[in-house]
């Protein structure tokens, strides 16, 4: 670009190269063509120079510029080091200052969840009380009835409606109804056997039902029993999935008592807990043998109701199954659906805390398809054991409230598999093909085997120390203490067991916003 006045240079350049030439040509006397030469040459040299000047020129202004633009370039790398160290600051004290607000809330609401749970814990200790302390008052009719000169099973009919005539008049709130309908429970189950006094199974057949709970408890406390395995096979393939363990008891005079012969005894005996604790051992060390050659067998084994209830059983279960993480996912417990139904709020954490760790829960015992599978899967329950015979009736009742057809894939939805049990014949197979059952279980497959004594010759199983009892501990059903097996302070049920290992293990918390709710529970309690 041509500066102001670099015409007006031109000119004169032009000008005195022309005057040059004149002069060599006047005064020199020198020729035209040298005088133009001289003229040019000059003209030349001037337009080098002044090239030269405004290069250098040009050349200190553009370095002055380049000075100045460093200049600036140092100032906003300056700035932005700045702002990069206010950024790192915010960024490291940030979550620092976010996490040392939120910490006071998090420990009280941690606080309160542990408050919640002892409080849900002492329920559960008032409530068994309760039962302990209402129960005996309401039996106490019994004893004077049969003084009477009528017969002892007249009084005791007369007599048995009198507690469920009497629990509903409490339930005026929601807990006691609750209250009420346990007491019930409790009731109806020690009232039952009044009613069934005669009616025992073919197998102890001409003995009175205290000499055949005699046996039965005998046969538990001498150990006599063997230890039955039944295959769970897939459908149509029939290839063998899991085992089902029963339990086949043995008299001194060598009878041997099938579980359709004694359990129902044995449950309302309260004689189940020491022969579950002793049997879920035994498993425990059938599945460590099958998972060392398949891991893909399962061994499902049966709990009662009466056991889960039982505050020493429930300890020693959770501390067996705790012991035997490395088999959960094939070990699965069997629940009946009576015991599923009753199960507390606290049973169901501790299912599912169990279900987190891999161990499986199955529902057997199913005596009505009244179940709701998302409520099943919730609480930790893998699979659903319904008697063929079952199926097959409520496929021909019309009013059901869901084809049977439909049950498989309804269960399905909610990760459930459905176990059709009792298949005697092929036509129960054909049947339950159409209803889309995977997997089935009966006679017809095989029937049970008893387990190989080297199996069983190993070491005593741990951690079921409720087995481990003498004969002595465990007296007749009809002498048998209550108080003794059940303390007060003593948790009650599954769930209360957990929580009771739980506290004892937990550390000191410090005071927060729940000292006064936790003041007012160990005061209650």
């Amino acid at each position: 670009m041509p500066r102001s006045g670099s015409h007006f240079i031109a000119l004169c350049m032009v000008a005195i190269a022309a005057s040059a030439a004149v002069l060599a040509y006047a005064a020199a006397s020198l020729e035209a063509g040298a005088s133009a030469a001289i003229g040019f040459g000059l003209l030349l040299a001037m337009v080098i120079g002044q090239f030269g000047a405004q290069r250098s020129a040009d050349r200190l202004a553009m370095e002055a510029r380049l000075v100045d633009l460093a200049r600036s370039a140092t100032g906003l790398a300056r700035d932005v080091e700045d702002m990069a160290s206010r950024i790192e600051k915010v960024e490291t004290s940030g979550p620092d200052q976010a996490r040392a607000a939120t910490q006071p809330i998090a420990e009280e609401m941690k606080e309160l969840g542990h408050l919640v749970k002892q409080f849900a814990e002492t329920l559960q200790i008032h409530e068994a009380a309760i039962l302990r302390v209402t129960v005996p008052m309401e039996a106490e009719p019994v004893p004077v009835q049969r003084r009477e000169p009528a017969p002892a099973a007249e009084p005791r009919r007369v007599a048995a409606p009198v507690p469920p005539a009497a629990a509903p008049p409490s339930a005026s709130a929601p807990a006691l109804r609750r209250e009420a309908e346990a007491l019930q429970r409790q009731i109806d189950r020690q009232k039952a056997p009044a009613h069934r006094a005669d009616d025992l199974p073919a197998a102890f057949a001409g003995l009175s039902r205290p000499d055949a709970i005699a046996i039965i408890d005998e046969a538990i406390s001498a150990r006599r029993y063997e230890l039955f395995l039944q295959p769970i096979v897939t459908l149509p393939q029939r290839k063998v999935r899991a085992y089902q363990a029963s339990v086949r008891l043995r008299s001194a005079e060598g009878a041997v008592f099938a579980p359709a012969d004694y359990r129902r005894l044995a449950d309302e005996s309260g004689l189940m807990p020491a022969l579950d604790a002793e049997i879920l051992g035994r498993c425990i060390q059938v599945v460590r043998r099958l998972t060392a050659r398949n891991r893909d067998v399962s061994l499902f084994c049966d709990v009662a109701g009466s056991s889960l209830a039982d505050a020493a059983f429930s300890t020693e279960l959770v501390a067996s199954l705790e012991a035997a993480r490395s088999i959960a996912g094939s070990l699965v417990i069997g629940v009946e659906q009576e015991a599923v139904r009753s199960l507390s709020p606290l049973d169901v954490e501790t299912l599912r805390g169990l279900s987190d760790k891999g161990f499986r829960f199955s529902m057997d015992g199913v005596r009505d398809l009244r179940i709701e599978p998302r409520d099943l899967a919730d609480k930790g329950f893998r699979y659903v054991k319904v008697p063929a015979d079952l199926m097959i009736s409520r496929a021909i009742d019309a009013g059901a409230e869901i084809h049977v057809a439909d049950l498989a894939g309804l269960f399905a939805r909610y990760g459930l598999d459905l176990i059709a049990e009792g298949i005697d014949t092929e036509a129960m197979v054909v049947d339950v093909l159409d209803y889309e059952v995977r997997f089935a279980q009966g006679l017809l497959f095989s029937p049970p085997r008893p387990v190989r004594a080297d199996v069983l010759s190993g070491a005593e199983p741990a951690g079921m120390q409720a087995a481990q009892a003498t004969p002595a501990a465990r007296t007749r059903p009809d002498i048998r203490q209550p108080e003794v097996r059940q303390p007060a302070a003593a948790p009650q049920t599954l769930g209360a067991a957990v929580l009771a290992a739980g506290a004892a293990a937990r550390e000191p918390r410090k005071p927060g916003l729940g000292q006064g709710l936790r003041a007012l529970i160990r005061d209650r309690s």
